[in-house]
Protein backbone atom coordinates (compact mmCIF):
# COMPACT_ATOMS: atom_id res chain seq x y z
CA UNK A 1 0.00 0.00 0.00
CA UNK A 2 2.81 2.43 0.87
CA UNK A 3 4.75 1.52 -2.26
CA UNK A 4 1.72 2.01 -4.49
CA UNK A 5 1.19 5.50 -3.09
CA UNK A 6 4.82 6.63 -3.03
CA UNK A 7 6.45 5.10 -6.13
CA UNK A 8 4.81 7.33 -8.80
CA UNK A 9 5.68 10.54 -6.92
CA UNK A 10 9.28 9.44 -6.38
CA UNK A 11 9.71 8.34 -9.99
CA UNK A 12 8.37 11.68 -11.22
CA UNK A 13 11.02 13.51 -9.18
CA UNK A 14 13.78 11.14 -10.34
CA UNK A 15 12.78 11.68 -13.97
CA UNK A 16 12.76 15.46 -13.46
CA UNK A 17 16.25 15.44 -11.95
CA UNK A 18 17.56 13.11 -14.64
CA UNK A 19 16.20 15.41 -17.36
CA UNK A 20 18.11 18.26 -15.74
CA UNK A 21 21.36 16.33 -16.10
CA UNK A 22 21.63 14.90 -12.57
CA UNK A 23 23.14 11.43 -12.84
CA UNK A 24 23.58 10.47 -9.18
CA UNK A 25 20.25 9.95 -7.40
CA UNK A 26 20.20 9.21 -3.66
CA UNK A 27 16.74 8.63 -2.18
CA UNK A 28 16.23 9.35 1.52
CA UNK A 29 12.90 8.13 2.88
CA UNK A 30 10.96 7.79 6.12
CA UNK A 31 8.75 4.81 5.34
CA UNK A 32 9.05 3.33 8.87
CA UNK A 33 10.32 -0.05 7.65
CA UNK A 34 13.36 -0.89 5.53
CA UNK A 35 11.23 -3.61 3.94
CA UNK A 36 9.09 -0.88 2.42
CA UNK A 37 12.19 0.67 0.87
CA UNK A 38 13.28 -2.67 -0.57
CA UNK A 39 9.85 -3.07 -2.12
CA UNK A 40 9.86 0.52 -3.37
CA UNK A 41 13.23 0.01 -5.07
CA UNK A 42 11.68 -2.59 -7.38
CA UNK A 43 9.24 0.03 -8.68
CA UNK A 44 11.85 2.69 -9.49
CA UNK A 45 14.31 3.38 -12.30
CA UNK A 46 17.33 5.67 -12.08
CA UNK A 47 17.89 5.49 -8.32
CA UNK A 48 21.47 4.79 -7.26
CA UNK A 49 21.39 4.66 -3.44
CA UNK A 50 18.56 4.45 -0.87
CA UNK A 51 18.74 5.57 2.77
CA UNK A 52 15.79 4.26 4.81
CA UNK A 53 14.45 5.96 7.92
CA UNK A 54 11.87 5.44 10.61
CA UNK A 55 12.05 1.67 10.89
CA UNK A 56 15.14 1.64 13.11
CA UNK A 57 16.38 -1.76 11.97
CA UNK A 58 19.97 -2.62 12.86
CA UNK A 59 21.91 -3.52 9.73
CA UNK A 60 25.44 -4.83 10.21
CA UNK A 61 27.76 -7.15 8.34
CA UNK A 62 29.85 -9.82 10.02
CA UNK A 63 32.64 -8.25 12.05
CA UNK A 64 31.12 -4.75 12.28
CA UNK A 65 31.55 -3.44 15.86
CA UNK A 66 28.18 -3.06 17.62
CA UNK A 67 27.19 -0.80 20.47
CA UNK A 68 27.04 -2.28 24.00
CA UNK A 69 23.85 -4.25 24.37
CA UNK A 70 23.52 -4.99 20.65
CA UNK A 71 26.16 -7.72 20.46
CA UNK A 72 23.59 -10.37 21.31
CA UNK A 73 21.06 -8.96 18.82
CA UNK A 74 20.89 -10.56 15.41
CA UNK A 75 21.03 -7.76 12.80
CA UNK A 76 18.09 -7.43 10.44
CA UNK A 77 20.50 -7.85 7.53
CA UNK A 78 23.87 -6.93 6.10
CA UNK A 79 25.09 -3.36 5.70
CA UNK A 80 24.21 -2.50 3.02
CA UNK A 81 21.24 -4.50 1.77
CA UNK A 82 20.71 -4.66 -1.99
CA UNK A 83 17.54 -4.30 -4.02
CA UNK A 84 16.98 -4.65 -7.76
CA UNK A 85 15.49 -1.60 -9.44
CA UNK A 86 12.98 -1.61 -12.25
CA UNK A 87 15.94 -0.94 -14.57
CA UNK A 88 17.77 -4.00 -13.09
CA UNK A 89 20.24 -1.78 -11.24
CA UNK A 90 21.55 -3.14 -7.95
CA UNK A 91 20.66 -0.47 -5.38
CA UNK A 92 22.43 -0.40 -1.99
CA UNK A 93 19.92 0.26 0.82
CA UNK A 94 21.08 1.34 4.29
CA UNK A 95 19.54 2.35 7.60
CA UNK A 96 20.59 2.48 11.27
CA UNK A 97 18.87 1.79 14.58
CA UNK A 98 17.53 4.56 16.78
CA UNK A 99 18.58 6.34 19.98
CA UNK A 100 21.70 7.85 18.33
CA UNK A 101 23.74 4.70 18.87
CA UNK A 102 25.15 4.70 15.33
CA UNK A 103 26.10 6.96 12.44
CA UNK A 104 25.67 5.18 9.14
CA UNK A 105 28.53 5.30 6.63
CA UNK A 106 28.28 4.16 3.02
CA UNK A 107 31.25 4.75 0.72
CA UNK A 108 30.15 4.57 -2.91
CA UNK A 109 32.13 4.82 -6.15
CA UNK A 110 30.50 6.20 -9.30
CA UNK A 111 31.69 6.23 -12.92
CA UNK A 112 31.42 9.26 -15.19
CA UNK A 113 27.90 8.22 -16.22
CA UNK A 114 26.77 8.34 -12.60
CA UNK A 115 26.48 4.55 -12.26
CA UNK A 116 27.46 2.82 -9.01
CA UNK A 117 30.55 0.78 -9.74
CA UNK A 118 31.85 0.05 -6.25
CA UNK A 119 30.85 -0.17 -2.60
CA UNK A 120 33.82 -0.01 -0.24
CA UNK A 121 32.86 -2.83 2.12
CA UNK A 122 35.79 -2.15 4.44
CA UNK A 123 34.59 1.40 5.18
CA UNK A 124 30.82 0.97 4.77
CA UNK A 125 29.21 0.07 8.07
CA UNK A 126 27.20 1.46 10.99
CA UNK A 127 29.70 3.47 13.06
CA UNK A 128 28.90 2.92 16.72
CA UNK A 129 28.89 5.94 18.99
CA UNK A 130 30.96 4.99 22.06
CA UNK A 131 33.37 6.65 24.45
CA UNK A 132 37.13 6.35 24.78
CA UNK A 133 36.83 3.15 26.81
CA UNK A 134 36.54 1.30 23.48
CA UNK A 135 39.26 0.88 20.83
CA UNK A 136 37.22 2.87 18.31
CA UNK A 137 35.92 5.32 20.90
CA UNK A 138 36.32 9.08 20.82
CA UNK A 139 37.70 11.17 23.67
CA UNK A 140 35.33 13.92 24.85
CA UNK A 141 36.01 17.53 23.91
CA UNK A 142 36.91 19.36 27.12
CA UNK A 143 35.05 22.57 26.25
CA UNK A 144 31.91 20.74 25.18
CA UNK A 145 32.14 18.56 28.26
CA UNK A 146 32.30 21.57 30.60
CA UNK A 147 29.82 23.90 28.92
CA UNK A 148 27.27 21.40 27.56
CA UNK A 149 27.56 17.84 28.77
CA UNK A 150 28.01 18.39 32.50
CA UNK A 151 25.22 21.01 32.85
CA UNK A 152 22.83 18.79 30.92
CA UNK A 153 23.78 15.78 33.04
CA UNK A 154 23.17 17.80 36.21
CA UNK A 155 19.75 18.90 35.00
CA UNK A 156 18.82 15.35 34.00
CA UNK A 157 19.95 14.11 37.41
CA UNK A 158 17.57 16.60 39.06
CA UNK A 159 14.69 15.34 36.92
CA UNK A 160 15.56 11.73 37.73
CA UNK A 161 15.68 12.50 41.47
CA UNK A 162 12.21 14.05 41.46
CA UNK A 163 9.94 11.03 42.04
CA UNK A 164 6.33 11.74 41.06
CA UNK A 165 4.72 8.35 41.62
CA UNK A 166 5.20 4.69 42.36
CA UNK A 167 3.99 2.11 39.85
CA UNK A 168 2.83 -1.31 40.97
CA UNK A 169 3.27 -2.63 37.42
CA UNK A 170 5.75 -2.37 34.55
CA UNK A 171 4.53 0.12 31.94
CA UNK A 172 4.75 -0.93 28.29
CA UNK A 173 5.90 1.92 26.05
CA UNK A 174 7.56 -0.27 23.42
CA UNK A 175 6.70 0.58 19.84
CA UNK A 176 6.02 -3.10 19.21
CA UNK A 177 6.45 -5.09 16.01
CA UNK A 178 4.09 -6.52 13.44
CA UNK A 179 4.19 -9.35 10.94
CA UNK A 180 2.26 -10.18 7.77
CA UNK A 181 -1.35 -8.98 7.65
CA UNK A 182 -0.69 -6.62 10.56
CA UNK A 183 -0.35 -9.48 13.04
CA UNK A 184 1.07 -8.36 16.36
CA UNK A 185 4.43 -9.99 17.07
CA UNK A 186 5.49 -7.81 20.00
CA UNK A 187 2.73 -5.78 21.71
CA UNK A 188 3.47 -2.07 21.90
CA UNK A 189 1.86 1.34 21.70
CA UNK A 190 1.93 1.40 17.89
CA UNK A 191 -0.06 -1.81 17.46
CA UNK A 192 -2.05 -2.45 20.63
CA UNK A 193 -3.63 -0.95 23.70
CA UNK A 194 -0.98 -0.90 26.45
CA UNK A 195 -1.07 0.26 30.03
CA UNK A 196 1.35 3.12 29.34
CA UNK A 197 -0.76 4.10 26.35
CA UNK A 198 -3.81 4.14 28.59
CA UNK A 199 -1.95 6.17 31.20
CA UNK A 200 -0.94 8.87 28.70
CA UNK A 201 -4.43 9.09 27.18
CA UNK A 202 -5.98 9.25 30.66
CA UNK A 203 -3.61 12.03 31.67
CA UNK A 204 -4.63 14.04 28.62
CA UNK A 205 -8.33 13.60 29.36
CA UNK A 206 -7.93 14.28 33.09
CA UNK A 207 -5.95 17.48 32.47
CA UNK A 208 -8.43 18.74 29.89
CA UNK A 209 -11.34 18.04 32.23
CA UNK A 210 -9.60 20.05 34.95
CA UNK A 211 -9.00 23.06 32.70
CA UNK A 212 -11.89 23.11 30.21
CA UNK A 213 -14.25 25.40 32.10
CA UNK A 214 -11.58 28.04 32.74
CA UNK A 215 -10.98 28.23 28.97
CA UNK A 216 -14.70 28.40 28.20
CA UNK A 217 -14.98 25.05 26.45
CA UNK A 218 -17.08 21.97 27.12
CA UNK A 219 -15.62 19.26 29.33
CA UNK A 220 -14.37 16.51 27.00
CA UNK A 221 -15.57 12.94 27.33
CA UNK A 222 -12.87 11.30 25.20
CA UNK A 223 -9.09 11.55 25.02
CA UNK A 224 -6.73 10.48 22.23
CA UNK A 225 -2.93 10.16 22.27
CA UNK A 226 -1.28 9.29 18.97
CA UNK A 227 1.27 6.58 19.67
CA UNK A 228 3.92 8.40 17.64
CA UNK A 229 3.99 10.95 20.45
CA UNK A 230 4.99 8.27 22.98
CA UNK A 231 8.75 8.16 22.64
CA UNK A 232 10.45 6.07 25.34
CA UNK A 233 10.25 2.78 23.37
CA UNK A 234 10.85 0.74 26.49
CA UNK A 235 9.14 -1.08 29.33
CA UNK A 236 9.48 1.03 32.47
CA UNK A 237 9.91 -1.35 35.43
CA UNK A 238 7.53 -1.32 38.36
CA UNK A 239 8.75 1.11 40.99
CA UNK A 240 9.46 4.84 41.09
CA UNK A 241 8.35 7.05 38.21
CA UNK A 242 10.40 10.22 37.96
CA UNK A 243 9.93 13.56 36.27
CA UNK A 244 12.62 12.41 33.84
CA UNK A 245 10.43 9.45 32.89
CA UNK A 246 7.62 11.81 31.90
CA UNK A 247 9.95 13.65 29.50
CA UNK A 248 11.21 10.35 28.10
CA UNK A 249 7.64 9.17 27.52
CA UNK A 250 6.21 12.42 26.10
CA UNK A 251 9.14 14.24 24.57
CA UNK A 252 7.63 16.90 22.32
CA UNK A 253 6.32 20.41 22.97
CA UNK A 254 2.74 19.35 22.25
CA UNK A 255 -0.10 21.08 24.09
CA UNK A 256 -3.31 19.59 25.50
CA UNK A 257 -6.21 20.88 23.42
CA UNK A 258 -9.99 20.43 23.08
CA UNK A 259 -12.39 20.37 20.14
CA UNK A 260 -16.11 20.54 20.84
CA UNK A 261 -19.14 18.97 19.17
CA UNK A 262 -17.53 16.44 16.86
CA UNK A 263 -20.28 14.65 14.95
CA UNK A 264 -20.79 10.91 15.15
CA UNK A 265 -19.73 10.53 11.51
CA UNK A 266 -16.54 12.50 12.06
CA UNK A 267 -15.79 10.66 15.30
CA UNK A 268 -16.02 7.33 13.49
CA UNK A 269 -13.65 8.68 10.83
CA UNK A 270 -11.18 9.58 13.59
CA UNK A 271 -11.46 6.08 15.05
CA UNK A 272 -10.96 4.59 11.58
CA UNK A 273 -7.86 6.74 11.16
CA UNK A 274 -6.49 5.50 14.48
CA UNK A 275 -6.55 1.85 13.33
CA UNK A 276 -5.94 2.44 9.62
CA UNK A 277 -2.29 1.33 9.80
CA UNK A 278 -1.51 -1.00 12.66
CA UNK A 279 2.16 -0.60 13.50
CA UNK A 280 2.98 3.07 13.02
CA UNK A 281 2.65 6.29 14.99
CA UNK A 282 -0.88 6.97 13.75
CA UNK A 283 -2.23 4.13 15.90
CA UNK A 284 -4.25 5.73 18.71
CA UNK A 285 -4.26 5.19 22.47
CA UNK A 286 -7.67 6.13 23.88
CA UNK A 287 -9.41 7.24 27.07
CA UNK A 288 -13.17 7.43 27.69
CA UNK A 289 -14.09 5.16 24.79
CA UNK A 290 -14.21 1.40 24.21
CA UNK A 291 -14.37 -0.03 20.71
CA UNK A 292 -13.81 -3.14 18.62
CA UNK A 293 -12.23 -3.27 15.18
CA UNK A 294 -11.19 -5.86 12.62
CA UNK A 295 -8.30 -5.80 10.17
CA UNK A 296 -10.29 -8.17 7.96
CA UNK A 297 -12.28 -5.16 6.72
CA UNK A 298 -11.27 -2.27 4.47
CA UNK A 299 -8.90 0.14 6.25
CA UNK A 300 -9.24 3.88 5.90
CA UNK A 301 -6.80 4.61 3.07
CA UNK A 302 -4.89 7.87 3.52
CA UNK A 303 -2.13 9.29 1.34
CA UNK A 304 0.64 9.89 3.88
CA UNK A 305 2.01 12.84 1.88
CA UNK A 306 -1.20 14.73 1.11
CA UNK A 307 -3.54 13.19 3.75
CA UNK A 308 -6.12 12.70 0.99
CA UNK A 309 -8.56 9.89 1.80
CA UNK A 310 -8.88 7.21 -0.85
CA UNK A 311 -11.31 4.98 1.05
CA UNK A 312 -13.30 5.75 4.20
CA UNK A 313 -12.71 2.37 5.85
CA UNK A 314 -15.01 0.10 7.84
CA UNK A 315 -12.76 -1.53 10.43
CA UNK A 316 -14.56 0.04 13.41
CA UNK A 317 -17.40 -2.15 14.70
CA UNK A 318 -18.87 -1.49 18.18
CA UNK A 319 -18.21 1.79 19.98
CA UNK A 320 -19.18 2.84 23.52
CA UNK A 321 -18.72 6.30 25.08
CA UNK A 322 -19.68 6.80 28.73
CA UNK A 323 -21.32 3.33 28.66
CA UNK A 324 -23.64 4.41 25.82
CA UNK A 325 -23.37 2.42 22.60
CA UNK A 326 -22.76 4.77 19.69
CA UNK A 327 -22.03 2.28 16.89
CA UNK A 328 -23.12 -1.32 16.41
CA UNK A 329 -21.28 -3.25 13.66
CA UNK A 330 -20.21 0.12 12.29
CA UNK A 331 -23.76 1.50 12.15
CA UNK A 332 -24.72 4.54 14.23
CA UNK A 333 -27.14 3.60 17.04
CA UNK A 334 -26.52 6.47 19.45
CA UNK A 335 -28.90 9.21 20.55
CA UNK A 336 -30.18 11.49 17.80
CA UNK A 337 -27.88 14.44 17.23
CA UNK A 338 -25.12 12.89 19.35
CA UNK A 339 -21.77 14.71 19.37
CA UNK A 340 -18.60 14.31 21.40
CA UNK A 341 -16.07 16.72 22.89
CA UNK A 342 -12.56 15.37 22.44
CA UNK A 343 -9.10 16.19 23.74
CA UNK A 344 -5.78 15.39 22.13
CA UNK A 345 -2.53 17.26 21.54
CA UNK A 346 -2.35 20.22 19.18
CA UNK A 347 -0.04 18.30 16.81
CA UNK A 348 -2.84 15.84 16.14
CA UNK A 349 -5.51 18.54 15.87
CA UNK A 350 -3.34 20.30 13.27
CA UNK A 351 -3.46 17.21 11.05
CA UNK A 352 -0.48 15.30 12.40
CA UNK A 353 -0.53 11.65 11.31
CA UNK A 354 -3.31 12.72 8.90
CA UNK A 355 -6.01 12.98 11.57
CA UNK A 356 -9.05 15.01 10.49
CA UNK A 357 -11.52 16.28 13.08
CA UNK A 358 -13.80 18.17 10.70
CA UNK A 359 -14.47 21.86 10.30
CA UNK A 360 -13.85 24.43 13.00
CA UNK A 361 -10.95 25.12 15.28
CA UNK A 362 -9.78 23.79 18.63
CA UNK A 363 -8.76 25.37 21.93
CA UNK A 364 -5.30 24.90 23.40
CA UNK A 365 -5.27 24.76 27.21
CA UNK A 366 -1.74 26.02 27.88
CA UNK A 367 -0.28 22.80 29.31
CA UNK A 368 2.09 20.46 27.48
CA UNK A 369 1.15 16.81 27.30
CA UNK A 370 4.27 15.99 29.33
CA UNK A 371 3.17 18.35 32.11
CA UNK A 372 -0.32 16.84 31.94
CA UNK A 373 1.19 13.42 32.63
CA UNK A 374 3.22 14.77 35.53
CA UNK A 375 0.16 16.52 36.98
CA UNK A 376 -1.97 13.42 36.59
CA UNK A 377 0.57 11.22 38.37
CA UNK A 378 0.77 13.59 41.33
CA UNK A 379 -2.75 15.01 41.60
CA UNK A 380 -4.94 12.68 39.56
CA UNK A 381 -3.55 9.39 40.86
CA UNK A 382 -2.18 10.58 44.18
CA UNK A 383 1.26 9.24 43.32
CA UNK A 384 0.22 5.60 42.81
CA UNK A 385 -0.21 3.67 39.55
CA UNK A 386 -2.16 0.56 40.54
CA UNK A 387 -2.38 -2.84 38.90
CA UNK A 388 -6.17 -2.61 39.07
CA UNK A 389 -6.31 0.57 36.98
CA UNK A 390 -3.34 -0.14 34.70
CA UNK A 391 -2.87 -3.91 34.43
CA UNK A 392 0.11 -5.33 32.61
CA UNK A 393 0.10 -5.67 28.82
CA UNK A 394 -1.98 -7.04 27.27
CA UNK A 395 -4.70 -5.46 29.42
CA UNK A 396 -7.20 -7.70 31.15
CA UNK A 397 -10.90 -6.95 30.48
CA UNK A 398 -12.53 -4.53 30.32
CA UNK A 399 -10.37 -3.47 27.41
CA UNK A 400 -10.64 -0.18 25.53
CA UNK A 401 -9.40 -1.41 22.16
CA UNK A 402 -10.39 -4.92 21.13
CA UNK A 403 -9.11 -6.35 17.87
CA UNK A 404 -11.51 -8.97 16.59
Amino acid sequence: MVVNAVAPAVQEEVDLLTAQGVNKIILISHLQDVGEDLALAGELSGVDVMIAGGGDELLASEGDPLSPGDAATAPAGDYPLYATGLDDAQIPVVTTSDDYKYVGRLVVGFNSAGEVIDINDALSMPIRVVGEGYPDGVAPDSVAETTIVQPVKAFIAELAANILAQSAVPLNGLRGSIGPNETVLTPGVRNSETNLGNLTADSMLWQAQQLASSFGVDTPQVGLQNSGGIRNNSVIPAGPISELNTFQILAFTNFVSVKEDISAEQFKAVLETSVSVVGNGRFGQWSGVEFTYTTANQPRVINADTCEVGAEGDRIQDVFVEDVQIFDDGVFVGPAGWTVDLTTNDFTFRGGDCYDFGEGGFTTLGVTYQQALANYLVDGLGGLITAAQYPVTPPVPPQRIIRL
